[in-house]
C-alpha cells in the first residue's frame, strides 16, 4: 500500500483544483484522504505543517512522512471513521520526518461523494496546531507552581484585603506559624495582645481612611496560647483618581528578633548595673570612636552628665596639657584597631586633679566587623603618690647607705662606686692621690665637752675640708675621726703634699663651738700613684699605711706612702693568687655546723662553712680570704662551688635535715643567680625546700630593686631564705617589711653576755616576739653555755647554733653526728 503509485494525483479534476483554491484560503490545516488513506487534497496550511510541497504529498500516505508506529495509529483511526461514520477529535504529539514534534488537535469526519452509481467515502481532517499554546500553558503552570512554592516557603505571609479592610486572602504559611485558620485569626480583634490592640486598630483605621501605608509591630496569640511578635506592613493599590482598589500586605514573624532585642536590652541593662557598681570607670564607644556610655563613677568623678560625656565630650574632663597626647593615642589605636593605653590628668568635679590610666580593647562581631572599644579608666592618684613616696624613700635610703649621717659626706660605699665609675673614663696612667686624714684630739673633746660638742666639731671640720677642695675632688668620712680625700689628675707628688698641708692648715684653725674655743689637729697619710688597675681599697690601704707612719710624728704630720710600707698589702696580693690556685687545686673544704630545734631537740639544719688549709702556711681564717675573694671577683666561682658541694652532701642526709649556705652580697650582681641555684639543685637532686640561703641585710641596701627581684626568683624555686646577722645593720625591721624571710638569725654579739646583759636580753626578746608575730623561724648563733641556752629557750627561740652543741665538722663526721644524735 505504501508503494502504491500515485494514480489519483494524475487524474486530478478541475473540481479538485477549484476545491484546493478554496481550502488554501482557510488558515487552518485541512487534509482530505480517500478510503485508502491517500492524500487527495491538502491546503497550503497543511503542507506548511508537514513541511512538504503539495506535489510531494498528493497520492502519498502517512507512511511516507511519519514513523511507522504513528502512521499505523492514524490509519486505524481513519478506518474507524470511514466504517462507523462517527467523527473523532483528539490531541496528540506528532513527530515529523525531520524530528520536529508538533502538538496537534485533530478533528476527523467522514464525507461521501456520489460518482455515477457509486458513492466514494473520504476522511476530512481539520488540524489545529496548539504547540505554542500548550507550551505557553506549560510555562504558565510552572510559573504558578514556582510562585506557589515561594509563597509557601517564604517566612513572610502575604495577604490582600478589600478597600474596607476585609481580608480576602492570606498566604498558606499563616496556619503553620500561628496554628489558626488565617481568616478566623485575622478577623478576631481578641487575637491581638491587649496592650497592642488599640494601636493596631487605630493605625489600620487611619490607613484605610487616608490610603497611607501601614507599618506596625504587635503580638498575636498562637494555638499554644502564647503570643508572638509580628510586623504588619500594607500598601494600597489605587486608581488614577486616588480611589483604593485593593490592599496588599506582608505579615512577618519577628518574634526571634524582638526577643533578641529585648535580650540585648536586658544584657545592656545588666552590664550598666554591673559597670555602675564597679570600682573603676568603665566606658564604651561605637565604631567611630565616639563614646556611647560612661559608668556612674566617671560621671561622679568628673561631674559630667551622661550627655556631656557622650561622643568626644569626655575629653573635656582631661587636663588641657594632656588632651593632644590622649587624642593622638586614641586616634592611632583606632586606625590600627589595636588596644589603647594612655595616662593623663583628670579633672575631678571639685576642681582637683587625679592621675588616671586609661586602657581600652577593640570589640569585634562574630563575622569580624569592628564594633568599637570598651575600656576602663583607673584613678591611680594614690598609687602614683605612693610610688613617688617610695622613690623618694628609696633615694633617701640610697643616699643614707652611701653617705655619713652626721656630716652628710659620702662614705666608703660611695667612694667605691665613684672610683669604679670614674676609672672607666680616666686614661690609664693618670696620677691620682688618695689622702687619709684623722682628727687629732677628737676623743679628748668628746670627753671634755660631751658627744654633742664632738659631733658639732666633726660637722665643722667636714665643712672646712669641703670648702678647700676642688669640685672634682671626693671627700668621704669613713667613720669616727677618719676622712678620705681622692683627687685625680695630679701633676706631681708635690701637688699631693701641698694638698695635705692645706688640709692640715684648715683643720688646725681653732673652732668656736657654743661659746667654747676648741683646738684640734690633723694627721695625713698620702698614697699618690698612676691608676693602673689598683682598687680603691688598695689605695686607701696604702694611704692608711702612710697614716700609721704619720701618727708617730703627732698632729700636723703627713707621710707619703713609699714601696715597702705595704708588706701586708703584698701579703694580701699573694693571698689572692693563692686563693685562686686553691680553688683550682681543690685545697678548699666544707665543714658543717648543726642548728638544733629547741622544741624537739633534733638537728634540723647544718650550716656549710668553707675552710682553707694553705699547703705551706696552714689554715687560713675565712675572715681573711673571704674579703679577698670579694675584692678580686673570686666570690662568684667560690660561692658556686660551696653551694654545689653543700647540696651534694645534703642529698646524703636524712630528709628532715636541711643545709644552709651563705651568699655574699656581691653574688647578687649576677642576675642569673636564681637560675644558677636551680641548676645546682637539679644537678644534685636536692629538694629545694631543704636548701636555706643566708643573706645579710646589706643585700637590700641597693638603691634599685634588682636584689629584691633576685630574692623573689629564688623564693619561687621553693628555696628558704634567712636574714643572717640580724640586728647588726642599719634598719633590719624595714627589710622584713620589704621582703618576707623564712628565718632570722640573731648575731652572736647579742648572745655573748647572756643571761646577765640586760640590753642584749631585751633585744633578743624583741626579736623572738617579731618572729612569733610574723611567723618567721628565729635562730641564735654563738651559743656556748647552758646559761645562754636557757635564756634563749625562755624567750621562745626556735633554733640555736654554737659550740655548746657542736663545732663545725667535716662531712663524714657530721653524718656520724647525725646518726648518734638523740
Amino acid at each position: 500500500m505504501k508503494n502504491m503509485p500515485p494514480r489519483v494525483s494524475e487524474q486530478r479534476s478541475r473540481f479538485d483544483c477549484e476545491l484546493e483554491a478554496i481550502l488554501d484560503a482557510i488558515p487552518q490545516p485541512i487534509i482530505i484522504k480517500d478510503a485508502l488513506s491517500r492524500f487527495r487534497l491538502l491546503n497550503s496550511a497543511a503542507c506548511a505543517l508537514v513541511g512538504k510541497e503539495r506535489s510531494e504529498l498528493i497520492g502519498r500516505t502517512d507512511y511516507d512522512i511519519l514513523p511507522a508506529a504513528e502512521a499505523d495509529r492514524i490509519r486505524e483511526m481513519d478506518v474507524e471513521v470511514l466504517e462507523t461514520g462517527n467523527g473523532a477529535s483528539f490531541e496528540e504529539d506528532i513527530t515529523l520526518a525531520d524530528g520536529t514534534v508538533k502538538n496537534l488537535v485533530t478533528q476527523k469526519r467522514r464525507a461521501e461523494l456520489a460518482s455515477g452509481n457509486t458513492r466514494e467515502r473520504f476522511v476530512v481532517a481539520t488540524i489545529l496546531d496548539v504547540t505554542a499554546c500548550r507550551k505557553a500553558e506549560t510555562e504558565l503552570r510552572l510559573s504558578e507552581e514556582h510562585y506557589r512554592s515561594l509563597i509557601e516557603l517564604h517566612p513572610q505571609v502575604p495577604w490582600t484585603a478589600k478597600p474596607s479592610g476585609e481580608i480576602i486572602d492570606v498566604g498558606p504559611r499563616w496556619k503553620d506559624i500561628t496554628g489558626f485558620e488565617a481568616a478566623d485569626a485575622l478577623r478576631r480583634a481578641e487575637s491581638i495582645h491587649p496592650d497592642d490592640r488599640d494601636a493596631m486598630q487605630r493605625l489600620w483605621s487611619k490607613s484605610r481612611l487616608t490610603g497611607d501605608p501601614l507599618d506596625i509591630e504587635f503580638r498575636l496569640i498562637t494555638a499554644e496560647g502564647c503570643y508572638r511578635w509580628f510586623r504588619n506592613r500594607a500598601a494600597a493599590r489605587k486608581t488614577g483618581d486616588g480611589k483604593i482598589v485593593r490592599w496588599y500586605g506582608i505579615l512577618e514573624d519577628i518574634d526571634d528578633r524582638r526577643r533578641a532585642m529585648e535580650s540585648v536590652k536586658e544584657s545592656e541593662a545588666r552590664f550598666k548595673a554591673i559597670a555602675d557598681d564597679a570600682p573603676v570607670m568603665i566606658w564604651v564607644t561605637d565604631e567611630s570612636g565616639a563614646a556611647t556610655y560612661h559608668s556612674r563613677l566617671w560621671l561622679e568623678t568628673t561631674g559630667q552628665t551622661a550627655e556631656q560625656a557622650r561622643g568626644l565630650g569626655w575629653v573635656d574632663a582631661v587636663h588641657p596639657d594632656n588632651r593632644r597626647e590622649v587624642e593622638a593615642g586614641f586616634d592611632a589605636a583606632m586606625r590600627l584597631r589595636k588596644p589603647v593605653r594612655v595616662e593623663y590628668r583628670l579633672r575631678r568635679a571639685d576642681g582637683t586633679l587625679a592621675s588616671a590610666i586609661d586602657i581600652g580593647q577593640p570589640r569585634f562581631s562574630s563575622d569580624g566587623g569592628f564594633l568599637g572599644y570598651v575600656g576602663i579608666a583607673l584613678d591611680i592618684t594614690e598609687l602614683r603618690n605612693a610610688e613617688q613616696q617610695r622613690l623618694l624613700a628609696q633615694k633617701q635610703m640610697h643616699h643614707m647607705v652611701r653617705h655619713d649621717a652626721l656630716t652628710g659626706l659620702p662614705n666608703r660605699q660611695f667612694l667605691r662606686e665613684e672610683f669604679q665609675r670614674i676609672s672607666d673614663k680616666v686614661v690609664p696612667g693618670t696620677r691620682v692621690a688618695m689622702l687619709c686624714l684623722v682628727l687629732d684630739s677628737l676623743k679628748a673633746v668628746n670627753d671634755a665637752y660631751g658627744r654633742t660638742t664632738g659631733d658639732l666639731l666633726l660637722r665643722r671640720a667636714a665643712e672646712r675640708l669641703r670648702n678647700c677642695l676642688k669640685q672634682s675632688d671626693i671627700l668621704c668620712r669613713l667613720g669616727g675621726d677618719e676622712f678620705v680625700i681622692w683627687r685625680t689628675g695630679i701633676k706631681s707628688d708635690d701637688e699631693a703634699r701641698t694638698l695635705a698641708e692645706q688640709l692640715i692648715g684648715v683643720v688646725e684653725t681653732p673652732y668656736e663651738l657654743a661659746g667654747t674655743q676648741v683646738d684640734i689637729g690633723a694627721i695625713v697619710g698620702i698614697a699618690a700613684a698612676p691608676m693602673c688597675g689598683q682598687s680603691v681599697d688598695e689605695l686607701i690601704q696604702a694611704a692608711d699605711v702612710a697614716l700609721d707612719q704619720a701618727k708617730a710624728g703627732g698632729r700636723g704630720t703627713y707621710v707619703e706612702y713609699v714601696p715597702g710600707m705595704d708588706a701586708h698589702l703584698q701579703a694580701k696580693q699573694q693571698m689572692r693568687v693563692s686563693l685562686r690556685r686553691a680553688l683550682i687545686n681543690g685545697e678548699l673544704g666544707i665543714h658543717y655546723q648543726p642548728l638544733v630545734n629547741l622544741h624537739t631537740g633534733r638537728i634540723t639544719t647544718c650550716e656549710a662553712l668553707v675552710r682553707w688549709t694553705h699547703p705551706e702556711t696552714g689554715p687560713v681564717s675565712p675572715s681573711e680570704f673571704i674579703p679577698v675573694a670579694e675584692e678580686t671577683g673570686l666570690i662568684a666561682p667560690l660561692g658556686d662551688w660551696i653551694l654545689r658541694q653543700a647540696c651534694m652532701e645534703a642529698a646524703k642526709w636524712p630528709p628532715h635535715v636541711s643545709v644552709a649556705v651563705n651568699l655574699s652580697p656581691l653574688q647578687f650582681r649576677n642576675r642569673q643567680l636564681a637560675c644558677d641555684v636551680s641548676k645546682v639543685l637539679h644537678a644534685t637532686g636536692l629538694d629545694p625546700s631543704r636548701l636555706q640561703l643566708e643573706v645579710t641585710e646589706s643585700v637590700l641596701l641597693d638603691g634599685n630593686d634588682n636584689n629584691l627581684h633576685v630574692l623573689q626568683a629564688i623564693r619561687q624555686l621553693g628555696v628558704k631564705l634567712a636574714m643572717d646577722d640580724f640586728g647588726t645593720g642599719y634598719s633590719s625591721l624595714s627589710y622584713l617589711r620589704s621582703f618576707r624571710f623564712d628565718k632570722i638569725k640573731v648575731d652572736r654579739s647579742f648572745i655573748s653576755d647572756l643571761p646577765a646583759g640586760r640590753e642584749s636580753l631585751a633585744i633578743i626578746r624583741a626579736v623572738a616576739g617579731i618572729g612569733r608575730t610574723l611567723e618567721i623561724t628565729t635562730t641564735v648563733e654563738g651559743v656556748e653555755t647552758e646559761a645562754q641556752l636557757d635564756a634563749i629557750k625562755a624567750e621562745g627561740f626556735d633554733e640555736a647554733q654554737g659550740c655548746l652543741f657542736a663545732r663545725p665538722l667535716p662531712a663524714q663526721q657530721i653524718r656520724q653526728l647525725m646518726g648518734a644524735w638523740p
